[in-house]
């Protein structure tokens, strides 16, 4: 269940944001408000104010008056103590170009303590009740930042009245201090409206703000990479929704350099259904697939016990279904389902290879149908392929569907023995396209990806004569089913954090793909 303190991280975004510096680039990431929302921050707003000011302290106050037979007498009352705070009506408004304001009306309050009267040495004490009635209370937020970025809030305006106070005093010679109640209802008026704004004001500060400073700026994600979550400029208010617009930029350890590509705009849908609505562009995937392309993160380095290891590890079952798959759809000419000769005599090769009791061996006498003058070129030698990425892979997000098509260089190479020199073989330029499936975990964005085709090859230079680029692809499309893609999804199950404050928590959450961007719908836990 959310704390009720909660509350403020709609108020987060509902109050108005000044001193932040216009940014002229598309935002990376959206939090919308809705005015659905907003009911949910005036509920919760309300129990959080009830509860501060329930704890009012009001302070002992005295006084005099003048008695024609008993001329001056002094009077103090002390010990007050609120037993009943009503807070009967209540509003949450959205004001366009000014941001959020906060009102309450018709509130009502009951006040006791005691009293003293005083005259010389002689004093009379007693008891008093107090109710006041018709209590209006109305706020504006101002939110900005500091030098480090984060979120500061302060009261920008309050102001409070009170209709009317009815005064019940009570013990011996308690006549004497009803002749004079108005005056004395009137000091109790001042008193309170003077510290019901006093309250608004420390909670905002006490409050809001230290529960604000938990909101991230910058989130690290691993080693590589870390993600700015900085405000780029005001937030936008209209009279039905306020968006509030997040960098959403990912970048390296090592320094926090800009990408060579700029966000698209993002276009939020009009349905206001939801509480919480959050845009997350493409822009800011992409931005993390170029970090971790600088970093080196995506090449991969296949070597001759990657290959024994894997088909080990791999069952008969899905050996074969790996066969069915993608020997079958190789081998199948483009006009007939007639089998090549040559794929013929690849495919038993594979199929004898490709089993669990028959590792693929990346050595130059185990591949005679792929190069058949590697043995006699370069004997008894161990073969690697090394994978890169041409350029950082970029998501494209098209109305329900995340796709990518990397175009990836292999090169391979022939190891000699007892040596660290190696010999270049070819260089393979290999295409593909992947879709991403993209969820929401907790509070975290997470991923995982499928081959939407198989790998396609070309040879691009060979230091050797023959190479047969269909065999090739048979292997490494293996490969990259049973490696590749498993390492890229247990990354991206890491996924990266959303901008929530603590104790934030989301619920009939909701994704979809838009043109540019993920749409995350969701209301605030109650």
């Amino acid at each position: 269940m959310a704390r009720p303190h909660c509350a403020v991280v709609v108020l987060l975004l509902l109050a108005v944001v000044s001193g932040l510096e216009e940014g002229a680039s598309n935002p990376g990431f959206v939090a919308r408000i809705t005015r659905k929302g907003l009911e949910y921050a005036r509920q919760y707003g309300v129990a959080i104010l009830k509860k501060e000011l329930s704890t009012i302290e009001l302070p002992d106050f005295s006084g005099s008056i003048k008695v024609s037979w008993i001329k001056i007498m002094s009077y103090e009352f002390y010990r007050l103590k609120i037993h009943d705070f009503e807070l009967r009506n209540s509003d949450l408004r959205l004001c366009p170009r000014q941001g959020v304001r906060a009102s309450l009306s018709n509130n009502y309050v009951s006040v006791s303590g005691n009293w003293k009267i005083k005259k010389a040495f002689i004093s009379f004490d007693g008891t008093f009740d107090m109710k006041v009635d018709d209590i209006c209370i109305s706020a504006f937020l101002n939110l900005g930042k500091d030098q480090s970025g984060r979120l500061t809030a302060s009261m920008a305006h309050c102001n409070n009245s009170i209709g009317h106070i009815s005064i019940d005093i009570s013990g011996k010679l308690s006549w004497i201090l009803n002749l004079f109640h108005e005056r004395i209802e009137n000091k109790f008026k001042n008193i309170l409206e003077q510290k019901i704004c006093e309250m608004v004001g420390k909670a905002t500060t006490s409050r809001l703000e230290p529960y604000l400073q938990t909101l991230p700026v910058i989130s690290m994600i691993d080693q590589v990479a870390s993600i700015d979550y900085s405000l780029i400029g005001a937030p936008q208010v209209t009279s039905q929704v306020l968006d509030t617009p997040f960098k959403g930029e990912f970048f390296g350890q090592n320094g926090h350099s800009r990408a060579p590509f700029d966000a698209p705009p993002i276009r939020l849908p009009e349905k206001h259904d939801y509480m919480v609505y959050f845009a997350i562009s493409e822009y800011v995937f992409n931005t993390a697939s170029w970090v971790y392309h600088q970093a080196g993160y995506m090449n991969f380095t296949i070597q001759n016990q990657h290959m024994q290891n894997l088909t080990r590890l791999a069952s008969k079952p899905s050996a074969e279904k790996w066969r069915e798959r993608y020997l079958g759809s190789t081998c199948l000419t483009s006009n007939s389902a007639l089998l090549t000769t040559s794929c013929i005599s690849s495919s038993l090769l594979l199929l004898l290879q490709i089993s669990p009791d028959s590792p693929i061996h990346l050595h130059t006498s185990s591949f005679p149908v792929l190069v058949p003058q590697l043995a006699r070129m370069y004997p008894n030698m161990e073969l690697e392929l090394e994978m890169s990425p041409e350029s950082a892979p970029l998501l494209m997000f098209t109305p329900g569907n995340v796709t990518l098509m990397p175009v990836i260089d292999v090169q391979a190479f022939a190891l000699k023995p007892n040596s660290s020199d190696r010999k270049p073989l070819f260089q393979l330029r290999v295409t593909t396209s992947i879709s991403a499936t993209i969820n929401v975990s907790s509070d975290r964005i997470v991923g995982s990806v499928t081959p939407g085709s198989k790998l396609k090859l070309e040879l691009k230079h060979s230091n050797i004569n023959f190479i047969d680029v269909e065999l090739m692809e048979v292997i490494l499309n293996y490969y990259a089913l049973h490696t590749i893609y498993p390492s890229l999804n247990a990354k991206l199950e890491e996924g990266f954090p959303l901008p929530l404050p603590v104790d934030t928590y989301l619920n009939s959450s909701e994704l979809q793909v838009h043109e540019n961007f993920l749409l995350l719908v969701a209301n605030l836990d109650y």
